[in-house]
């Protein structure tokens, strides 16, 4: 006898998705992570005018905003042969930085840590059992948000980043403000993490899908460096391209049952070629929190190392740390920005030409392609970070499901673990259909 068990919508998570499992017999046959919202921006952003675009393109997420934002006027210039000046794009990376810290305050804190605790009430029995953890949790996200907005006048959507430069630039005072608020953040977090006792970091339940090859996507935007860079299972380099080359390197697979598609690499083909973004794969990048002085002989760190390539729940434990490490770059930043520098630059628009924007987004890399014409959209390409993760979601949701059969049903424990798994990989869903 065959049945298709529909679970309940995952929950707490960002945007809406079913998950399907089908049994036959008591032998699995199928498990699916099903989006089926669907945005169409590719299609929307065609014959809109490149200098509205970044603007218009952030809508797709309100979580990944800023991000949107950045890579949509990189992409912009990129196709002007536009020169921005480092200011402006220190600028803009405090804003990244920003965002990244509220995302992963919120992920780690609100959505995944109830799992770690054994909650079935999320935040309600946070802020019961872990009273100071649950104040550091709201002022970590209330002050990520801070920081954009102080940046970009407006904390979701900002206002102020414009091609090339900033219509409004932040004070000396604000960015002082920015100086403080980092500080205090670096200082929550390093608390934080250096008490917590292995019994909030500990859980290696998930591991990775069975027999299947890890390939760590990262993006290395530091002037000199820009590359995409591919890490193994051992944290070695096997492969490096280009941004402007990107189209030669991923192909998307496209399914009939999701409107999420399948990045992998072209010449490794799929499954062998899928890849995996974001916090977990930026461990291995030479300015990670692996590496870090402040961080790498503290016990989550040293933990963090072991399980990297082992347990996928490594994801919640890098959250934490870049919450830190975000902070202290910010800090960085704002040593060598000088806003008194800043210029004006005179802009035609009315161009022709093609234009790539990359950023590291919160949940990993994020691209935006444009082709222009005449200064309005004629082809958009998007590549998000859940769409690079989610092949990786399907194939621990097949073995997960697999290890939970009971009968033709999936047990309760499989329904959870299941449910910890998709939080795990923090999808933006919304972003994953664009």
């Amino acid at each position: 006898m065959s049945r298709e068990i529909v679970l309940q919508k995952a929950t707490r998570i960002e945007g809406n998705a079913d998950i399907h499992i089908e049994v036959e017999d008591g032998e699995l046959k199928a498990a699916r992570f099903m989006v089926q919202d669907f945005r169409a921006f590719e299609k929307i952003m065609i014959g809109k005018r490149i200098e509205l675009a970044p603007h218009i393109i952030s809508r797709i997420c309100g979580l990944c905003s800023t991000a949107h934002q950045v890579a949509g006027f990189r992409a912009v210039e990129n196709a002007l042969g536009l020169e921005v000046e480092p200011s402006v794009d220190m600028l803009r990376q405090v804003a990244l930085l920003g965002e990244r810290i509220s995302s992963h305050a919120l992920s780690y804190f609100f959505l995944t840590y109830p799992d770690l605790i054994g909650s079935s009430k999320g935040l309600f029995d946070l802020k019961k059992m872990y009273p100071k953890v649950a104040e550091d949790a709201f002022f970590l996200r209330k002050a990520g948000n801070r920081i954009i907005e102080i940046v970009g006048k407006r904390a979701v959507h900002p206002v102020s980043m414009a091609v090339g430069r900033f219509n409004i630039l932040p004070t000396e005072e604000e960015l002082n403000e920015i100086k403080r608020i980092a500080a205090e953040i670096k200082a929550t977090t390093y608390h934080l993490i250096s008490t917590l006792d292995k019994d909030h970091y500990g859980h290696n339940s998930i591991p990775y899908p069975a027999g299947q090859r890890v390939n760590f996507l990262t993006y290395d935007g530091r002037p000199g460096r820009e590359k995409f860079r591919v890490f193994d299972d051992q944290g070695k380099v096997c492969q490096e391209f280009s941004g402007d080359s990107l189209e030669d390197h991923i192909s998307e697979l496209r399914v009939d049952w999701s409107f999420a598609k399948f990045p992998y690499l072209t010449h490794m083909g799929f499954p062998g070629g899928i890849l995996l973004v974001g916090p977990l794969s930026r461990v291995y990048q030479d300015n990670g929190v692996l590496q870090d002085e402040d961080l790498k002989d503290l016990g989550i760190t040293k933990h963090l190392k072991q399980n990297v390539t082992t347990y996928l729940d490594s994801f919640d434990t890098a959250r934490l740390l870049e919450i830190f490490l975000s902070a202290k770059q910010i800090l960085a930043l704002l040593k060598k920005i000088k806003l008194q520098d800043l210029a004006t630059p005179e802009i035609d628009f009315d161009v022709s030409g093609r234009g790539i924007g990359i950023v590291e987004a919160p949940r990993g890399v994020l691209v935006h392609s444009y082709l222009v014409n005449r200064g309005k959209i004629e082809r958009l390409r998007l590549l998000v970070a859940t769409q690079f993760n989610n092949a990786y979601i399907n194939m621990v949701l097949r073995d997960l499901a697999q290890g939970h059969i009971s009968g033709n049903s999936i047990s309760p424990q499989g329904e959870k673990q299941i449910g910890r798994c998709i939080r795990m990989f923090d999808p933006c869903l919304t972003c994953a259909t664009h």
